[in-house]
């Protein structure tokens, strides 16, 4: 959130549960949006009313807590980058850094950044969109450092990968950064979660159990029909808070789809296509969740959100414009997962990957991942966007002369884009200088030729810029 300096301030927990009680009307982990290239405005709808069963809401008050450490980032003219000439005088710059204190609780964000739009929700860290009083985060996922992801095509991370992979004894790849108990245990979860999908296939039947339906079916992942009673009982891997589903042909609705009334499904014939939990900061409080066996479930919260509207799209603007709109304004909602354990949509991206390519419109991973790339008005015209996360560059990005690239840092601590190597700075050619999270940098290409370069704070970073 942004306080009239500009600068982030946490929401206090109170406040937290507060609007994660609103938002149980209109749960969807698609609260960040499908990717941007999809959004499409759909038309008012005359549906009936919701009827919601009676709920017995959590209670809004909670124990005191300590507010994590205020991140502190040191001052950046100790050292004249242009004057660092070896790899000795690098230390000084490195040591510029070494005040950057990450809270502690991976649901924080920075207290002291001033961020500019930038980042890709469900493939960085942080993500930053802009609106009319400024840029604000409207994603964090954890946990805070190196993440696993496991997004390859060419890696086991589906759910009948993941399984294939136990019953062969095959090595487990070092990319997934699980060990062979942890890899059983997961899947020993996942087919509990599988379970329990299977006997709600019938969307009928999820009606009949409770469930509410948020009543949009967002591109590569489904409408999400979620259980209050699941989300007061915490995390069990069996037992999750949502059910997504999706138009039975394999299309896009062209408007709200239908809803659960008095324990029937009211709406277009429906398949069921994944699950998703949600953990409100009253059931689990701020920290990561622990989760699924081993580190690929990195969850994610969403903040600064306007739902509820008739058109069934969320909205990134200020509060007084959402109400404007007739929508529901959020701060943040408590932390979120996907996981895609349905055998007919077993997802390539990973289980627990945000989108699905399998769930309509059947893209493939580089549109949906350029699809999801946000960019703000001070992104230069016909630049080549390119993210910095997980403690990584682009391997090698080709543009033409004249065409920039634009660096968004949407990892969990700063960064540099140093041009050289650890061995061989050459940071009088071009350097970024210090990158905080949200932060972007330009760089412009008016000569042909290689750009190598590297981040002077985490040596193993290195890349290519190939301007042609």
């Amino acid at each position: 959130m942004l306080v009239p300096s500009g600068r982030l301030v946490p929401v206090p927990n109170l406040r937290l549960v507060l609007l994660v009680i609103g938002i149980l009307l209109a749960v969807s982990c698609a609260s960040d949006s499908s990717p941007q290239s999809l959004s499409t405005t759909l038309p008012p709808t005359t549906a009936p009313p919701t009827t919601l069963p009676p709920t017995t809401l959590p209670p809004t008050t909670l124990p005191p807590t300590t507010l994590p450490p205020t991140t502190t980032l040191p001052p950046t003219t100790t050292v004249d980058i242009h004057a660092v000439r070896t790899a000795e005088q690098l230390q000084e710059y490195v040591a510029q850094a070494a005040g950057f204190k990450q809270a502690d609780a991976a649901w924080s964000l920075p207290n002291d950044l001033d961020p500019q739009a930038g980042g890709a929700p469900g493939y960085t860290r942080y993500v930053f969109r802009e609106t009319s009083a400024g840029v604000v985060p409207t994603l964090v996922e954890g946990p805070i450092g190196d993440q696993v992801r496991c997004q390859d095509f060419e890696l086991p991370c589906s759910y009948l990968e993941l399984v294939d992979l136990l019953e062969s004894g095959d090595p487990i790849p070092e990319e997934l950064s699980l060990t062979s108990e942890e890899l059983a245990a997961l899947v020993d979860e996942l087919n509990e979660l599988n379970a329990y999908m299977e006997k709600h296939r019938d969307i009928n039947t999820t009606c009949a159990a409770g469930h509410v339906s948020d009543r949009t079916q967002t591109a590569n992942m489904g409408a999400h029909l979620y259980n209050l009673e699941n989300i007061n009982a915490g995390f069990d891997p069996g037992r999750p808070q949502i059910l997504m589903y999706a138009l039975a042909d394999d299309t896009l609705p062209s408007g709200r789809v239908g809803q659960c009334v008095n324990g029937t499904w009211d709406g277009d014939p429906m398949q069921l296509v994944g699950t998703a939990f949600i953990l409100p900061p009253y059931v689990i409080g701020t920290e990561h969740p622990e989760g699924f066996s081993g580190d690929l479930d990195n969850w994610h919260s969403h903040f600064n959100i306007c739902r509820g509207r008739n058109t069934g799209r969320d909205l990134f603007v200020t509060e007084a414009e959402c109400a404007e709109t007739g929508g529901n304004f959020n701060e943040a909602i408590g932390w979120m997962l996907h996981a895609w354990v349905d055998p007919g949509h077993d997802n390539q991206l990973g289980v627990f990957s945000m989108w699905n390519s399998s769930v309509a419109p059947f893209l493939d991973n580089p549109t949906m991942r350029s699809a999801a790339m946000v960019q703000g008005s001070d992104f230069p015209e016909g630049a080549r966007q390119t993210l910095i996360t997980d403690f990584a560059f682009e391997m090698e990005i080709e543009v033409d002369v004249g065409q920039s690239v634009y660096f968004n840092n949407s990892d969990s601590v700063p960064h540099t884009i140093s041009a050289g190597t650890p061995d061989d700075p050459d940071l009088d050619s071009f350097d970024s200088g210090l990158l905080a999270p949200g932060d972007n940098w330009e760089f412009e290409t008016p000569e042909p030729g290689p750009y190598t370069y590297f981040c002077a704070l985490h040596p193993d970073m290195t890349a290519t810029i190939v301007v042609s």
